[in-house]
């Protein structure tokens, strides 16, 4: 099974459709501006104790119960690692220096972004991206951005993905 990794920002019935379907994925949640005190957050953790969840870009986590680490996104230039020493992160990068950046910050796994094609975002393809993670064999580098179909990076070898859209068609 794939390691995925579902990015939401925002709470919906569809999403908690999407989740409850899929229980053993990861949450990824950006909050918006209107869910200053992780209200949206905490409702996650409760109806979904399968999954496990992260919240991206946030110092004041540490009391949510259930929460399993913390997304650093690409925009994210912060060292964060003293803040989250018992957590988790994970970070996202578009760039040979972003990835070189969330290492340093010892994320545990890296989201690679756009490996496929967007509505808005030139990709890198699948080619670029193995070619990539050759260069980075000490870290999890997973494919973010376009992937409609999990069978085209199965076929790949790739051990994990992140999406928003895959999890929202399906």
């Amino acid at each position: 099974m794939l390691n995925s990794f579902y990015i939401i920002s925002e709470i919906s019935n569809q999403i908690y459709k999407v989740l409850k379907k899929n229980s053993g994925i990861n949450v990824i949640y950006r909050p918006n501006k209107q869910d200053k005190d992780n209200n949206n957050l905490i409702k996650i953790i409760k109806t979904n104790i399968h999954n496990k969840v992260y919240i991206a870009n946030k110092n004041n986590i540490c009391p949510i119960q259930g929460l399993t680490g913390v997304y650093l996104s690409a925009f994210n230039k912060k060292n964060l690692t003293s803040i989250y020493f018992n957590k988790n992160l994970i970070g996202s990068a578009h760039s040979f220096k972003e990835i070189r950046e969330k290492i340093k910050a010892r994320c545990n796994i890296i989201l690679l972004s756009p490996v496929l094609p967007t509505r808005d975002k030139k990709n890198i393809g699948l080619i670029k991206f193995l070619l990539i993670s050759k260069q980075f064999q000490f870290v999890k580098l997973y494919p973010l951005g376009g992937i409609l179909n999990i069978a085209k990076i199965r076929n790949y070898g790739i051990k994990g993905f992140a999406g928003i859209r895959y999890f929202e068609k399906k």
